[in-house]
């Protein structure tokens, strides 16, 4: 399952600007509190305060002198900056102008984008309370403090949710027997190499092979499951849904379907078991396999499920039964 980088950058614009009291004039309504002034005010972008009116936004007391305006709302300079500014996850400074913000709501300088280590699964800057308990495994993927407790990288963990996947799976009417399966943990390195990737984002591997009598009969059949050691407990979900998926396609015979469909379906039923699942760390998941640009993974993903939601789970599956390729209407 391809793990893809959450990239946002928005703009935020902020003025400073000060306030200038007025003598007397022809009475004007003060937009506070509607009633008509008739001594000094406060006037600001054409709109005018009874003194006292003119308030901070967040603490409420008058204000006197320079001002920040932030969406339409004024504050007291240290109001602003101490509750309202947005804050760098990183540094801590205030932000102004472009800034980057994760799945999770952190924000921080663009600056940082390239000097500061990341999760390499939840993708959350490492710094303050994340780097307590980080984790670093041995070909240098680090875990922030969050991922690390629910990493796995012991085989009979993995084993015994293996199964617990594999027990989900059959209520989708994917059931596959995860005694059939010779189960590995490898690191980033092999994984590549198995898998023919380059790419930091391959989390899983499955290598079947069928040998078969000159009568058509399996005489001997192998099934490796390869997955990424050390990965989260919900990352090793959704990547075991995938694999074994790929698993009962092999035990159906089904091995001529065209990528998309094979690749979209895996992914499908990885979805559906997080959606079982649930919690953040499952939506982070979802939400990436959502916005997957990739054609094969993310844009098979996202025809499977128009299928599935149009015609129904039990389509899919008589589908992927007795077709090579995805319905070219979806």
């Amino acid at each position: 399952m391809n793990r893809f980088q959450l990239l946002i950058v928005l703009t935020a614009s902020i003025f400073l600007v000060s306030g200038s009291a007025l003598g007397e004039h022809a009475p004007r309504n003060c937009v506070a509190c509607g009633d008509p002034i008739t001594g000094a005010s406060y006037e600001t972008d054409g709109s005018f305060y009874h003194p006292e009116h003119f308030a901070c936004a967040h603490c409420g007391l008058p204000i006197k002198g320079a001002y920040t305006v932030y969406r339409e709302r004024n504050y007291h300079g240290d109001c602003f900056q101490t509750h309202v500014a947005l804050h760098c996850s990183v540094c801590d400074q205030t932000i102004q102008g472009e800034y980057l913000i994760d799945f999770w709501g952190n924000t921080s300088h663009l600056r940082h984008r390239g000097d500061v280590v990341r999760c390499d699964f939840c993708n959350r800057f490492i710094v303050g309370h994340l780097g307590d308990n980080m984790m670093r495994l041995q070909d240098k993927r680090h875990l922030c403090g969050i991922c690390s407790p629910t990493s796995i990288t012991n085989l009979v963990e993995a084993r015994s949710l293996m199964s617990e996947v594999a027990q989900h799976m059959q209520r989708f009417g994917l059931g596959v027997d995860p005694n059939q399966i010779e189960f590995h943990l490898v690191g980033v390195k092999k994984l590549q190499k198995l898998a023919r990737k380059r790419s930091d984002s391959v989390t899983g591997f499955t290598d079947c092979e069928a040998r078969k009598s000159l009568f058509g009969r399996t005489e001997h059949q192998s099934i490796k499951v390869y997955l990424l050691n050390g990965m989260p407990r919900t990352q090793m979900v959704s990547t075991l849904a995938h694999e074994l998926t790929h698993v009962w396609l092999f035990v159906q015979g089904r091995l001529r379907h065209d990528k998309a469909l094979a690749e979209g379906s895996c992914n499908y039923a990885s979805y559906l078991v997080l959606q079982n699942m649930g919690g953040d760390e499952a939506a982070y998941i979802i939400h990436n396999m959502e916005r997957d640009k990739d054609r094969i993974y993310g844009g098979g993903y996202r025809r499977v499920k128009r299928y599935v939601e149009k015609h129904g789970m039990a389509e899919w599956i008589a589908l992927l039964k007795k077709r090579d390729t995805m319905v070219s209407s979806f």
